[in-house]
């Protein structure tokens, strides 16, 4: 009879370990090295709060900066590359990406104009594909092992470009590529910012409903290429508009398996360097993944908190 208890036992000890290992979650902080303002709102989230991974602007000046202070404040933080297409300047020798620079020798920062023209043109495709390895090569140069790609704007995910990213990632090793398969929650609307008016919600649930298309056509490609992803994403539907009840909410209703929380926190940036919708919003993104209560309904439904190096390893 102590045999069969402790058989039970194990048993019960066994499958609650296997209901674990399928419940992992990435709470990954875009951005990293936008300014000092984000980046040290970054290294806070995650040294205080839930943030376990983040991604690095490569080409953007405070790249470098960010980098090291990582490796010395927080050497537990996963970090992956933020590709970068319309924002900053390239990296790659400026003859080499014409195509995609304004008359200052910056990235173009319309997205209509990159997808158009990846599309149509296939000297735009070559500049595409040369500053995406500019960007890896200055993270291998800088001793980044990186975790995983993502892009800003999800410019990673469009039809024309994927299948250079996975070029990309075999070629540098990287394991993992996220892929924004966004999740619906049950009255989510209620928990987005109340100032929010109809046409921004609209547009929000526009965006989350493009990234999800392709973010499922992503996952498939990802997965037959051999790499590793999440079974789910979130971030696009209430980007700019975290809050900790919002993620308490998620950490209640998500789907179990593997997913991706996409965040955006950082401190306040002086008026003059606000040049993006995200300003004003990522202190609250901040206080949110600092939030105890969020931390608890993660814990509390069992889910393990990770880095994609992680998931690339089980």
């Amino acid at each position: 009879m102590a045999a069969r208890k402790g058989y039970d036992a194990g048993l019960a000890v066994g499958a609650e370990a296997e209901v674990m290992a399928m419940k992992r979650l990435v709470i990954n902080a875009d951005d990293f090295g936008w300014s000092e303002a984000v980046t040290e709102g970054i290294l806070g989230a995650h040294l205080r709060g839930i943030v376990t991974s983040t991604t690095l602007m490569a080409n953007l000046e405070g790249a470098e900066d960010a980098l090291a202070r990582a490796r010395q404040e927080a050497p537990t933080l996963g970090i992956g590359l933020h590709l970068t297409l319309t924002e900053g300047r390239p990296l790659a020798p400026p003859a080499e990406v014409e195509a995609l620079v304004d008359g200052g020798g910056r990235l173009r920062r319309s997205l209509a104009g990159l997808f158009c023209g990846v599309r149509r043109s296939r000297r735009i495709r070559q500049a595409v594909a040369r500053e995406l390895e500019a960007q890896a090569a200055w993270a291998h140069d800088h001793g980044l092992k990186i975790t995983h790609l993502d892009s800003h704007k999800h410019v990673h995910l469009h039809p024309a470009l994927l299948p250079e990213v996975i070029a990309l990632a075999r070629r540098h090793g990287v394991r993992a590529i996220r892929t924004t398969v966004e999740t619906d929650l049950p009255n989510l609307g209620r928990l987005l910012p109340k100032q929010w008016r109809m046409r921004e919600r609209v547009a929000q649930w526009v965006r989350a409903r493009v990234a999800r298309r392709w973010g499922r056509a992503a996952q498939r490609a990802v997965r037959q290429a051999g790499l590793v992803t999440t079974d789910w994403f979130f971030g696009v539907r209430a980007t700019g508009g975290l809050s900790g009840a919002l993620l308490c909410h998620l950490m209640t209703h998500a789907a179990d398996g593997t997913g991706e929380v996409m965040v955006h926190p950082g401190l306040l940036e002086d008026r003059r360097a606000r040049t993006t919708r995200l300003a004003e919003s990522r202190p609250r993104e901040l206080e949110a993944v600092e939030d105890p209560a969020v931390r608890a309904a993660a814990e509390a439904r069992g889910w393990r908190l990770v880095t994609f190096e992680e998931l690339t390893r089980e």
